[in-house]
Parts: C-alpha cells; sequence; structure tokens
C-alpha cells in the first residue's frame, strides 16, 4: 500500500479532511505556514525552503509527497527546484494542473475559483502564461483560507454547470482549499473538469505513483 506525505498551508483543512474521509490512513498531512504574497521572490523562496527544511525527513517517509499549495511553485523553474528538493517524487498541484489541461488538448478554458477579484484575476494571468485561453470565468468571491474552506459543494457544482454550457474545451476548478474530491462525479458533463486536488491524483495514478 503507497502512503502519501501531504503537504498543505495551514489555511487548508479540507483537503486533509477530504483525503482522510475517501483514503484512510494513506497520507499523513503536513501544515506549512501562512503568508501573505505567491511565494515568487528570493525571500519568500528562502523562508518556505527552510520551513520544508525542518520537515523534510518526515516527509521523504512516504512514497510519494503531494505538494497542495501553490505558493512558491508557479512556475515550471520553481517545479524543478521543488522536485531536486525532495529524494522521493513529488507532484506539485500547479504543475499537474497543466499537465492534464494539456492532456486533454483544451486551449480555452473555463475558470471556477472561489476567489476574491484579485486573486482571481492572478489565476487568469497565470494560465495565460502558459498559454491558455480563458473564455470564461466565475469568481465565487471569497477571501481568505477560511472563507474558501467553508465554501459548499453546491455553489461549485453551480458554477461548474455554468461552465458546462460554455464554448471551452475544458473547465479548471481552482484551489486545494476548495473542497472538490467529494463530487468530482457530480461535476461531469459534456466538458472534462479538472481541478486542482483532483489533478494531483490524476497525475499521480498515471505515473503510478500511487495505487488508489
Amino acid at each position: 500500500m503507497k502512503t502519501v506525505s501531504l503537504i498543505v498551508s495551514e489555511e487548508n483543512p479540507t483537503l486533509p479532511r477530504d483525503v482522510e474521509e475517501l483514503y484512510p490512513g494513506k497520507f499523513k498531512v503536513f501544515n506549512m505556514k501562512y503568508y501573505p504574497g505567491h511565494g515568487i521572490r528570493k525571500d519568500e523562496m528562502d523562508r518556505m525552503y527552510k520551513e520544508l527544511s525542518q520537515i523534510k525527513r518526515e516527509v521523504e517517509k512516504a512514497d510519494v509527497i503531494f505538494y497542495a499549495r501553490s505558493y512558491g511553485v508557479f512556475y515550471k523553474n520553481q517545479w524543478e527546484k521543488m522536485k531536486k528538493f525532495f529524494d522521493k517524487p513529488v507532484v506539485i498541484a500547479t504543475e499537474a494542473i497543466i499537465t492534464r489541461l494539456r492532456e486533454l488538448n483544451a486551449k480555452k478554458i473555463y475558470l471556477v475559483t472561489p476567489y476574491n477579484q484579485r486573486r482571481h484575476d492572478y489565476e487568469i494571468k497565470w494560465l495565460k502564461d502558459f498559454g491558455f485561453e480563458v473564455v470564461g470565468s466565475i469568481a465565487l468571491g471569497r477571501t481568505g483560507g477560511k472563507a474558501i474552506a467553508s465554501t459548499p459543494h453546491e455553489l461549485t457544482l453551480q458554477a461548474v454547470s455554468v461552465a458546462q454550457q460554455s464554448l471551452a474545451d475544458a473547465i479548471y476548478v481552482a484551489c486545494t482549499i476548495l473542497s472538490t474530491l467529494p463530487v468530482l462525479e457530480k461535476m461531469k458533463g459534456r466538458l472534462p473538469v479538472v481541478t486542482a486536488a483532483g489533478a494531483m491524483f490524476e497525475v499521480a495514478r498515471e505515473k503510478e505513483l500511487i495505487d488508489f
């Protein structure tokens, strides 16, 4: 039985809860401190890796590592740095999202985020930086981890059902703090749906890093 070390922001109670309910006993959770920003600047990266160094040995006791945050890993050079840092395979949420959208050959994306407008706009810019066209989007208007974590599944499903009626190639539902794993089946429709949490599982299964 493969085990996973799950690294999340301390602002994220939902993903640890969801994985424990769906896959009991397979995940060990590691919480990292929440800092504002995106982890792009050198001082932010240095602080992040200092914190990761303190948990590295424990984290590497699992078969695979899920880095379920976007902080410090928005772009390819940051993905490579993260993978070199750990001695075990790492599945990074942001990389898994881009991988899945590319595997679907999706060019036009309908974006659903739980975010406020400012953070939502950053997500649009991030997708554009990878060459995707955002043809429509819904921001659920929530600010901060607590508000995002309390988003009811119904609200997310309503937004996805609106997105299912669009001219996009695929729907992307952002944020690992937004609970999506328990409702992945309900999201299914005409268009494929990639969620931040779901993408990590899909990529890990493709690479046979997990067996569940």
